[in-house]
C-alpha cells in the first residue's frame, strides 16, 4: 500500500520534477533533430521547388511579352495590308466609275448618231411619203372630179 499511496502521490508524470532534466534532454534532442531534419531536408527541396517555380513563371512572362509583341507586330502588318487594301479597292472603283462614265458617253454620243440617221431617213421617208400621198392625192381627185361633178350637176 505504500507503493501504491506513494504513486497515487506524484500525480501527471509529466509534472514530477524527478523526471524534468530527463524530458529536457530528450526535448532539446528532439527539437534539434527536427530542426536539422527541417533544415537539411525539407527546406532545400522547398527552395528548389521554389526556385522552379520562379524559373518557370519568369519563363512564362517572358515568353507572353515576346507573344505579345509578336501580335502586336502582325497587327501592325495587318493594319497597314488593310489600308493598302482599302487604298487599292478605292482606286480600282475610281477607275471603274472613270470607265462607266466613259462607256456612258460613248454609248449616248452612238445612240445620238444613231437617233440622228433616224431622223433623217425618217424625213427623207416623210419627203417620199408626201411626195407619193400628193400624186396619190392628185390621182385619185381626178378619178373623183368627174363624179363629184356630176353628183354636184343632177
Amino acid at each position: 500500500m505504500a507503493n501504491s499511496s506513494e504513486k497515487s502521490s506524484i500525480g501527471m508524470p509529466q509534472l514530477d520534477f524527478s523526471n524534468f532534466d530527463n524530458q529536457t534532454f530528450w526535448l532539446f534532442l528532439f527539437l534539434i533533430l527536427v530542426f536539422l531534419v527541417i533544415r537539411l531536408l525539407v527546406m532545400p527541396r522547398m527552395e528548389e521547388t521554389l526556385t522552379n517555380r520562379r524559373k518557370i513563371i519568369e519563363e512564362d512572362i517572358q515568353e507572353a511579352e515576346e507573344l505579345k509583341e509578336k501580335a502586336l507586330e502582325v497587327e501592325k502588318t495587318l493594319n497597314f495590308e488593310l489600308e493598302n487594301a482599302r487604298v487599292k479597292a478605292n482606286d480600282i472603283l475610281r477607275n471603274c466609275k472613270d470607265e462607266i462614265k466613259r462607256n456612258t458617253q460613248d454609248a449616248i454620243a452612238d445612240i445620238d448618231i444613231k437617233i440622228a440617221e433616224l431622223i433623217k431617213a425618217s424625213e427623207k421617208n416623210i419627203v417620199s411619203l408626201k411626195a407619193d400621198s400628193k400624186k396619190e392625192v392628185s390621182k385619185l381627185s381626178k378619178k373623183l372630179a368627174p363624179e363629184i361633178v356630176k353628183l354636184l350637176i343632177s
